[in-house]
């Protein structure tokens, strides 16, 4: 069947050293053992994922559009990116830099040519973090429908079915933790260091939580027939227990019960 075969690519794509389409590059080592959990079950397979971040964005700044035009992405790029907790000192010098110090941006797209600030265009500054979100393609809706109820059950509220046809059945699972704070621009900072360390101790927190829920995720889909990986300090992936790892192997994994 065509998921079995688009699933197949996935997993194959995950195994290889070549880096992926995300900026990062890689998988984040946050989310392994929950990528390869869901990926464990017959009826799941994972398309994209990103474990939670803490980051300054640099983008273009608004302007308004006739009704008619088609809206277009801002874009941007990152002044600051951290899928770990963050270090305030690490933030402060590129905000409040020295004068012989200029901005630099890590953009997503730097094949398309020098990022805005590097051209020399002001672009706004904006704090952000973001929580967890995974793409999961599902086998049928009723799978789809289960993966959704559980992940809403673990604090992912927002999740639900993006897309659903006769080729595929796409499930994001996502909550709204998140938060978005305008620091100013790239030609003045409108805020204080002090207020800067306040935002981070805040995303800091909501970084914690996320990883909670991810974890409490991670947990019920083990008890409810999901089969159990750990990474080693090498980075190898280890299956769970045999009878488990033998249930899935033979296709005989269920979809648990919601209690």
């Amino acid at each position: 069947m065509e998921f079995e075969k688009r699933k197949a690519a996935t997993l194959s794509s995950l195994a290889s050293s070549k880096t992926d389409k995300s900026p990062k590059g890689t998988v984040d080592t946050h989310l392994i053992p929950l990528i390869n959990t869901i990926n464990s079950h017959p009826s799941y397979f994972t398309t994209s994922s990103c474990s939670g971040r803490i980051s300054i964005l640099s983008q273009p700044k608004w302007t308004p559009t006739p009704p008619t035009s088609k809206k277009k992405a801002r874009g941007g790029s990152w002044l600051f990116i951290s899928h770990d907790l963050a270090n305030p000192n690490s933030l402060l010098p590129l905000l409040f830099p020295s004068e012989s110090t200029e901005f630099t941006t890590e953009s997503a797209s730097s094949a398309d040519g020098p990022s805005e600030s590097a051209a020399g265009l002001v672009t706004e500054l904006v704090f952000r973090f973001e929580p967890l979100i995974i793409a999961v393609e599902c086998r049928d809706v009723e799978a789809a429908q289960f993966l959704v109820s559980f992940a809403i059950k673990s604090g992912f509220r927002e999740s639900g079915i993006t897309s659903a046809n006769n080729k595929r059945v796409i499930v994001g699972i996502r909550c709204s933790i998140r938060m978005e704070v305008p620091l100013g621009d790239s030609d003045r900072i409108l805020v204080s260091e002090e207020y800067v360390k306040f935002l981070v101790d805040v995303a800091n927190q909501k970084m914690e939580a996320n990883w909670k829920r991810t974890q409490g995720f991670l947990s019920g889909l083990i008890d409810n027939g999901f089969q159990r990986h750990t990474v080693s300090e090498n980075g190898e992936r280890r299956d769970g227990d045999d009878d488990q790892s033998e249930r899935t192997a033979n296709g005989d994994a269920h979809i648990g019960n919601l209690y």
